[in-house]
């Protein structure tokens, strides 16, 4: 194995480990050998396990995803946005996370850098989009807005064991925010 593809078994490996028994019960040596490398390969990419599993899960969150797609409306891109968002934080890798973000501050700190800077990059190209198509758009609020779609999603999963209503979310919320006058 070499390079790349080292890489992503090693990805893949954690991302297995941590929906088969949970983050505090996968170590680097676990990681290593269900992904056939040698724990000095990963210790040189990755300086200990959360930074490992936040690599994977962003990757694994991510997956061949490009930049937000131009539907041709504001609300079509934030309806894709937050269907993307909702198959990210459904999947069992993230939520069976949720206690180790909470006791681990080095991961917390990965996830949740990873989680706004998303959220920032992603808003300004649907914002961006819809500029360009002369739709009035307040865009300083587009970070703002996909974080509270994150938490949406997150908590609704959660508390509720469900997913929200991407459209409900998007319609009911997500575009007022972003285009209502200022009151």
């Amino acid at each position: 194995m070499r390079g790349q593809v080292r890489h992503d078994a090693i990805l893949d490996a954690a991302v297995e480990l941590i929906g088969e028994t949970g983050y505090g019960r996968i170590s680097m040596d676990a990681i290593a050998a269900r992904a056939q490398a040698s724990k000095m390969t990963m210790y040189r990419k990755w300086p200990g396990k959360a930074e490992l599993v936040a690599e994977a899960l962003r990757r694994h969150a991510e997956g061949d995803r490009p930049d937000p797609p131009d539907t041709g409306s504001l609300r079509g891109d934030l309806l894709a946005e937050v269907e993307g968002i909702v198959q990210a934080i459904s999947g069992p890798s993230l939520l069976g996370l949720v206690e180790a973000v909470r006791d681990d501050a080095t991961l917390r700190e990965l996830v949740r850098a990873q989680i706004e800077d998303r959220c920032r990059r992603d808003a300004e190209v649907i914002c961006a989009h819809a500029v360009a198509r002369g739709e009035a758009v307040k865009t300083a609020l587009g970070p703002t807005a996909l974080n509270l779609a994150v938490a949406q999603v997150l908590l609704t999963a959660l508390l509720h064991a469900a997913t929200p209503d991407p459209a409900a979310l998007v319609d009911d919320i997500l575009v007022p925010m972003l285009t209502s006058p200022t009151t």
